[in-house]
């Protein structure tokens, strides 16, 4: 409060300048105050804008996680054999048609070039799955080698949106501090939470 510590030196310098004088001290002027808004305090981000980005890094670090998971349960060294390979098929098939759930669910994006980041995304996950769940059910209905070398082939390409990681929003323009705040406040696009 820089304008109480003026006005208290002030009352006391007039106070001896008329206490001195030996007249009366002139009756005080009033002082108004007035707070100026600070520009320095954002506005609160746009609730929709958040929940959207939540959704969409939810979506996708859920993937990650439960991928990360599943992965943490297998014995290290594990013999790939058709069993194990048409259950981890099924697993990834799932895990990729979960996030493709989730992410049809959003509503439309309030961010610029949101909904053609999210069209993108899908249909990687929607590749994913599709790959997963055909070398799946090859693998289950064939006996030979073959579907084997296949079903191991399906389970690379399942494993594309891990292996080929980039960030979701690269397209999304993210240059306006309305923008820069919802992403703040979007507590999923956080890694590990």
């Amino acid at each position: 409060m820089k304008t109480k510590v003026l006005l208290v030196p002030l009352a006391v310098a007039l106070f001896a300048i008329t206490a001195c004088s030996g007249e009366p001290p002139p009756a005080a002027a009033p002082v108004t105050v007035t707070a100026t808004p600070s520009s320095s305090v954002p506005a609160a981000p746009d609730a929709k804008t958040v929940a959207w980005l939540d959704g969409m890094c939810g979506a996708l670090y859920g993937y990650v996680k439960a991928s990360n998971d599943h992965a943490s349960k297998q014995a290290s060294g594990v013999e790939v054999t058709r069993s194990w390979l048409s259950e981890d098929l099924g697993v990834r098939a799932g895990l990729a048609d979960k996030v493709i759930g989730e992410l049809a669910a959003l509503p439309p994006s309030p961010v610029p070039g949101g909904d053609e980041a999210k069209k993108s995304i899908v249909d990687r996950y929607t590749a994913a799955r599709d790959a997963a769940a055909d070398g799946k059910r090859q693998l289950d209905a064939s006996k030979g080698q073959a579907a084997l070398d296949q079903g191991l082939k399906a389970l690379e390409a399942a494993q594309k949106p891990l292996t080929e990681t980039t960030d979701p929003f690269a397209s999304v323009k993210m240059d306006t501090p309305d923008l820069a705040a919802a992403a703040a406040a979007a507590k999923k696009c956080v890694p590990g939470s």
